[in-house]
């Protein structure tokens, strides 16, 4: 099970969840309770006008009918250092 954390530096740059493959079935986005602003989670483009939008504390649950890699994953924030925690479900 991939667990990791991604932390935005600057604000309007998207950051990739994952560097390396992970194929995973499942996998939950959590946004730092400790966050001072919105996280937006999507695709390599994501920002504050396209990504699914994380208040802190709130999380994303997605699953999937066949495996998807970790990279495909990018976090963007409002705020620079805020971020998110993720847990994914091996295929």
């Amino acid at each position: 099970m991939p667990i990791g954390s991604t932390t935005v530096v600057t604000p309007g740059t998207a950051v990739a969840v994952a560097t390396s493959g992970n194929a995973v079935s499942a996998v939950s986005f959590r946004a730092r309770a400790d966050n001072t602003g919105a996280v937006y989670v999507g695709d390599s483009s994501v920002d504050s006008s396209n990504g699914y939008r994380l208040e802190p504390g709130d999380e994303l649950n997605l699953s999937f009918r066949e495996t998807i890699d970790l990279r495909r994953f990018f976090v963007d924030a409002d705020t620079a250092s805020d971020g998110v925690d993720f847990a994914g479900v091996a295929a």
